[in-house]
């Protein structure tokens, strides 16, 4: 009373309801009387106020599916890391972790299942590190960590080999034994970069490299990996041209039959006419679609060239287009087949679609499905690079397809290994017994047509009897 100004105060109070936070505001009223003066007291209760901010702050800073941080508090605390002073973090490391064929399980198991996997793959990682590390889930089935204060370069590689094999074993989820393997990328403070930014950049890159040098493993960041990258992308922008300015075009090669006496058809093999790098084969271009989905569209648009230039041959001759993994995983694809037969009018038993045996290894029902609608087009399906995959036999059983090509690797080693003519003669063996087309694929020499034949291949291919050239060029009869 003895002061003029409002008055504010805020505290926890014990009461009988358990503690609560309570503000206080207080204002001086003049009485009528000169000599009175009154005191305005108003208390509000802030108690759940303040649970519902404190529980809005840490959803936005926290994954909600694992209690972990997100990548919003990974950065924060990251930054906090790296702004302290050398002496107090000899080295940092950073380490990018995905899971090996989570999408696999997930796709075949179902969400439930994939989400259960991740809460307790986080809880199994925890385990593994020291108190002040930092783990956090980026999203997906992607989690990274902060290593600070580590002594060595060697021991952030010590650290991600200790994660490996702590997923290594078998998880056990509503009643499902799931097994998976984990890939991290390692970035290091002082080094590769001092940004938090730049030091999950690098260690995403690294990633990458450990997924393609075979998963379930460990790589640190180097600086070619960077350029690498920039390669890529710089590939991926140029595509996305080449796709709309007509730069992909098909290449045709041969298939003869048996008689080595008439074309019965081709493979049509895309390439990529860039304006400065000139011809462009498909392995440096093709991973960059499938990564980035462009698959999709230089997919429909082969297809659809294919279908066109086969329809103006004036010919029975087949067209053989091969399909992506992930172009066979679209619920598209019968759409895309069906509207280039149809803007095509090419008749559909002269189409043949090649999938590869990596494009089978998961969700087996699925697949067969997919077949039987492309079989209901009426088009044919070939099982390409047969021999080098692992669900196979299992696939012929449950599916007639029409065609087997035997891989170029077999071919090529006719001659000189009986391991490749055994595996040959046990192919071309059973597919005489299903009925089915055989092709060998890279038959360069007369003496390879000669066994091959002998064995009962049916159809060949390969530069015995002609390179992929475009469609003008191409070998119309021997």
């Amino acid at each position: 009373m003895r002061s003029s100004g409002p008055f504010r105060d805020e505290q926890v109070l014990p009461t009988a309801h358990g503690p609560r936070s309570l503000r206080t505001t207080g204002q001086i009223i003049p009485g009528a009387d000169p000599r009175s003066r009154y005191v305005l007291l108003i208390n509000d209760d802030l108690t759940d106020e303040r649970a519902a901010s404190a529980q809005i702050h840490h959803m936005a800073h926290h994954d909600t599916l694992t209690g972990l941080p997100n990548r919003v508090l990974f950065r924060e605390q990251l930054d906090a890391v790296l702004a302290a002073p050398a002496p107090r973090r000899p080295v940092t490391a950073v380490l990018c972790l995905d899971m090996d064929n989570f999408k696999v399980i997930n796709d075949a198991l179902g969400h439930p299942v994939g989400d259960a996997l991740l809460r307790a793959l986080a809880s199994r990682l925890r385990q593994e590190l020291r108190e002040h590390d930092l783990l956090a889930r980026l999203g997906g089935d992607e989690f990274a960590v902060v290593l600070p204060g580590l002594a060595s370069v060697d021991g952030a590689g010590v650290s991600a080999q200790r994660l490996i094999d702590a997923v290594r074993a078998p998880f056990l989820i509503d009643g499902h034994t799931v097994s998976v393997g984990l890939s991290i990328g390692i970035a290091l403070a002082p080094g590769d970069h001092d940004s938090g930014e730049q030091l999950l950049r690098c260690a995403d890159m690294a990633l990458y490299e450990a997924k393609r040098n075979g998963r379930n493993r460990f790589e640190y960041f180097r600086l070619e990996m960077d350029e690498t990258a920039r390669r890529r992308r710089s590939t991926e922008m140029d595509l996305r041209e080449a796709v709309t300015g007509q730069q992909l075009e098909l290449y045709y090669q041969p298939i003869i039959d048996t008689l080595y006496s008439d074309v019965t058809g081709y493979e049509a093999l895309i390439r990529w006419q860039h304006p400065q790098r000139g011809l462009v084969m498909p392995q440096a271009f093709i991973p960059v679609a499938e990564e980035t989905g462009l698959i999709h569209e230089v997919g429909a648009l082969a297809l659809h060239q294919a279908c066109r230039e086969a329809a103006s041959w004036g010919t029975e001759q087949s067209v053989a287009v091969n399909l992506s993994p992930v172009q066979f995983k679209s619920d598209r694809l019968k759409a895309v087949v069906a509207s280039a037969l149809a803007e095509s009018g090419l008749a559909p038993g002269r189409l043949e679609l090649e999938v590869t045996e990596s494009v089978l290894l998961d969700n087996s029902d699925r697949n067969i499905e997919t077949l039987k609608a492309l079989k209901a087009l009426g088009v044919r399906i070939a099982l390409d690079d047969f021999g080098t995959g692992y669900s196979s036999l299992s696939y012929l059983r449950s599916f007639p397809f029409d065609k087997i090509k035997i891989d170029k690797s077999f071919v090529q080693d006719v001659e000189q290994s009986r391991q490749s003519m055994a595996i040959i003669r046990a192919i071309t063996g059973m597919s005489r017994s299903l009925e089915i087309q055989i092709t060998a694929e890279g038959v360069e020499t007369r003496e390879q047509y000669e066994r091959l034949r002998e064995e009962g291949c049916s159809h060949f291919q390969g530069y015995l009897f002609g390179k992929p050239v475009p469609a003008g060029q191409r070998l119309k009869r021997l």
